[in-house]
């Protein structure tokens, strides 16, 4: 994460179009507005659009607006979300959802700097960035048509990948107390934080929804608790239930020797990883804690390739 910061701060100054990746709820849309909000432009409006949830009829009259009387129900001028943005970023989110027609209208845009509106003969110059995302596959998008090449081309000039949650351990307790402190400033309830036990529960769950998932859960958990900290069985027992995270697609395929070796090694992973966070990664403590040698902390160690936050 660190990394993709700096390539914010970075790409931020200038008028590059960015494409955002990732999995559903990983937080593409932060990204983008971060994107803005370091930019020249952070005066001007941020305009998103979720590109699946407007009806296909309706897209190109939001997008670009209309003038009056261009069509049954125009009884006064619009303009569109892209002259809303003028100045500002649009954000594209779910992109590959956008219909090839508007693929097409939108790239005239980006080349041309100009749209013009439903039933209207003039050319409004428009100054935008676009800023897109998708979790969609790209490949995968482009080979089976969901985007258009020259469109791709011309929104990805900047990638920003977001990797997902259960990638970032590390960011668990940062996110975990930046929900709690927005819930304590509206409910004021005294509840500081996580047990060590609700810990080790949000830890080794896989979190396939992602920061969006896990701020549902914190929320939820939140109203349940007693203070000062969410407890164990504060937690949905969806999650408190499937410490190990294993789906039944992950083990109907395999042998009990091998459905039991991959359930023990990932006990064996998360395990040592909680252990050396709790210990500074000093392997004397930490093997002192968890009963076993330093040989076998380090035999551990290189066998997961663990590495230090």
């Amino acid at each position: 994460m660190r990394n993709i910061f700096e390539l914010i701060k970075k790409v931020s100054f200038g008028n590059a179009n960015v494409l955002i990746t990732g999995e559903s709820g990983a937080g593409k849309e932060l990204i983008a507005r971060s994107v803005h909000k370091h930019s020249l432009r952070r005066n001007h409006p941020i305009i998103p659009i979720n590109c699946g949830a407007l009806p296909e009829q309706l897209f190109e009259s939001e997008l670009f607006g209309y003038e009056k009387g261009s069509f049954t129900g125009a009884f006064q001028s619009k303009p569109g979300l892209v002259e809303l943005a003028n100045g500002g970023t649009l954000f594209l989110d779910e992109v590959c959802e956008m219909p090839h027609n508007l693929q097409v209208k939108m790239l005239r845009m980006l080349e041309e700097r100009s749209i013009r509106r439903i039933g209207g003969q003039r050319e409004i110059v428009v100054n935008v960035r676009v800023v897109s995302a998708t979790n969609r596959n790209l490949d995968e998008a482009l080979s089976q048509g969901w985007l258009r090449e020259d469109f791709f081309y011309r929104i990805n000039t900047i990638q920003i990948h977001v990797p997902p949650l259960r990638e970032r351990v590390e960011d668990y307790p940062l996110l975990i107390q930046h929900f709690l402190e927005g819930l304590e400033r509206k409910y004021n309830r005294g509840i500081l934080g996580l047990d060590l036990k609700a810990l080790e529960v949000i830890q080794n769950y896989q979190w396939p929804g992602n920061v969006r998932e896990l701020q549902n859960t914190i929320e939820r958990s939140y109203y349940l608790a007693s203070p000062p900290y969410i407890k164990e069985r504060d937690l949905p027992s969806s999650i408190s239930q499937n410490r190990l995270s294993f789906q039944d697609s992950d083990l109907k395929a395999l042998s009990y020797h091998d459905a039991k070796e991959k359930v023990l090694e990932d006990f064996e992973r998360n395990y040592l990883k909680i252990q050396l966070r709790n210990n500074d990664w000093n392997i004397s403590k930490t093997a002192e804690s968890c009963g076993i040698d330093r040989r076998t902390i380090h035999r551990l160690i290189n066998k997961y390739d663990l590495k230090s936050d």
